[in-house]
């Protein structure tokens, strides 16, 4: 059986400081790749920080949070680090940032999680459970993904999750973590088979 070692990086970055953030994230890794990890993973929201509340609407905002992550792809590369894997969480759209009346119901602010290897972005997840009590109101700033990404990092399948997505169940029954666990337990299956 494969063995992967991960190294969760606990840091705290600052709201709407991408620059900051990004250099905060090239300085883990580095200590990451030399405490002999296969896969760094970052907190959620960690190039933008958390939570960015109103700034989900400024399509600027999106356009610089995508771009200060190819550009730490790119950095993290030039840095002698591309070939360790680094999970990144981000925002991104696949819509207009903007609250209308035009807006799909299905596309626009995500909070979304990219796997980071060889200076590109090579996967992203986007948040399932959007927290709407106590201090979080991400129900009215993101809108939910709904499909499962897996990576496969040194050998092991790894499915991708943010937050309350490890443990939720009821709105989506079919949570990621649940369905990596089917999907992990059928490709076991077709393995040995």
């Amino acid at each position: 059986m494969p063995t992967l070692r991960i190294a969760l990086a606990q840091v705290n970055p600052t709201v709407g400081d991408i620059d900051g953030n990004a250099a905060i994230v090239r300085r883990h890794t580095r200590a990451a790749a030399d405490a002999g990890a296969h896969l760094v993973a970052f907190p959620e929201m960690m190039l933008t920080g958390y939570p960015v509340e109103d700034l989900v609407f400024r399509d600027s905002f999106v356009a610089a949070s995508r771009a200060g992550l190819r550009q730490l792809a790119a950095d993290l590369a030039a840095d002698g680090l591309g070939g360790l894997p680094a999970l990144v969480g981000y925002l991104d759209a696949d819509g207009p940032a903007t609250l209308s009346a035009a807006a799909s119901p299905d596309h626009g602010p995500r909070n979304a999680l990219a796997v980071l290897y060889e200076g590109r972005v090579v996967g992203h997840y986007y948040k399932h459970h959007l927290p709407n009590y106590g201090v979080f109101d991400e129900d009215r700033y993101f809108v939910a993904g709904d499909t499962l990404t897996v990576a496969r990092i040194a050998g092991v399948d790894v499915a991708l999750t943010i937050c309350e997505d490890l443990w939720q169940t009821g709105v989506r029954s079919r949570s990621p973590a649940r369905r990596a666990s089917a999907w992990s337990s059928a490709s076991t299956a077709r393995r040995t088979s």
